[in-house]
């Protein structure tokens, strides 16, 4: 497997929130832009038509050396040696899919508290992903949003990178990353963008920025 490095930008992958366009297409927009990385999130596939999808991913990411995680799917991660795989909170125990996979494929995990954090982390995670961070419809499922105060607790109690994730907009990535953040997840704000590349310019000009700490 080709080897990658964590990336400031996770993109999550959402077929119905991209106003009718190919995820692949808009890829090709956004990629040429920043270091990234992109999960695979089409829960509503079948498997070998989420493996194709996930495939032609791939196909488009691989010169950008993009790395790709695939959600939950411990089986098409390893079919198509991807990246890693991305848990969810209550997927299988993060030991038992350590055990499944290659050596050097990532293991990033959702969590919704600080306690989910610390317990993700200490169960063998490479990375967490935190959220919502501020209300957005996507997210309203796992509770109200957190709040950067939360954010900051877990980036102070965990040693492993956390991505922020839910109303994730490039005016409020300074409040991230000044609360300890090492990046921001997104599904909207590229995905649904009317002009993806000029988004995923303004998203990538503020993870790069250096703000007093």
């Amino acid at each position: 497997m080709t080897s990658f490095s964590l990336a400031p930008l996770y993109l999550v992958t959402d077929r119905v929130q991209t106003r009718g366009r190919e995820v692949a297409r808009l890829l090709q927009d956004i990629l040429p832009h920043g270091r990234m990385m992109i999960q695979i999130r089409e829960k509503d596939l079948d498997t070998q038509s989420l493996l194709a999808f996930s495939h032609n991913i791939q196909q488009v990411a691989q010169p950008y050396h993009v790395p790709l995680l695939v959600n939950d799917r411990v089986d098409v991660t390893l079919s198509l040696n991807a990246a890693g795989v991305h848990l969810r909170s209550n997927s299988l125990p993060i030991p038992q899919v350590r055990s499944l996979l290659h050596s050097g494929q990532w293991i990033g995990c959702s969590v919704h508290s600080l306690e989910e954090a610390k317990k993700a982390e200490q169960d063998g995670a490479d990375f967490l992903v935190l959220g919502p961070m501020y209300d957005t419809p996507s997210k309203r499922p796992f509770g109200a949003p957190l709040g950067v105060r939360v954010l900051k607790e877990a980036c102070r109690s965990c040693r492993i990178p956390i991505y922020a994730i839910g109303g994730i907009s490039a005016r409020r990535v300074r409040d991230i990353k000044q609360a300890g953040a090492f990046g921001v997840a997104v599904i909207s704000a590229l995905l649904e963008a009317e002009d993806v590349a000029t988004a995923a310019q303004e998203l990538f000009l503020q993870l790069e920025g250096e703000f007093d700490q």
